[in-house]
């Protein structure tokens, strides 16, 4: 009668060896799909957002740049002096009391 209870042992062993064997099955396939979607899912998604932020950061610099310069023209348009250079380099204006030479040159001749 003993034998029957070791068969029911052995039953029971390989039973349990066939539950680890499949938890151990479930939990590799649960890491293999989680490998799957960082690298062919995520990781190119964060590469491209990582891109983009890259790119917007140089637009904001860009656009930082671009407000600065036209912060000081608007300060310089503010005085005299600048309102009276630029219309002596843009429109050949001149002064009272001053001359206009002018030269055969391409360069000079008012856009």
């Amino acid at each position: 009668m003993k034998q029957p209870a070791n068969v029911v042992q052995i039953a029971s062993g390989s039973r349990l060896r066939s539950r680890f064997k499949l938890r151990y099955l479930v939990v590799s396939a649960f890491l293999v799909w989680g490998g799957y979607v960082y690298f062919f899912v995520q990781r190119p998604l964060l590469e491209q957002q990582a891109l983009a932020k890259e790119q917007v950061t140089n637009q904001l610099q860009n656009a930082k740049l671009l407000a600065a310069s036209l912060s000081r023209q608007v300060k310089n348009l503010s005085t005299d002096s600048y309102i009276a250079q630029l219309a002596e380099q843009k429109y050949n204006l001149i002064q009272p009391g001053e001359i206009l030479f002018t030269t055969g040159n391409a360069n000079n001749r008012p856009k």
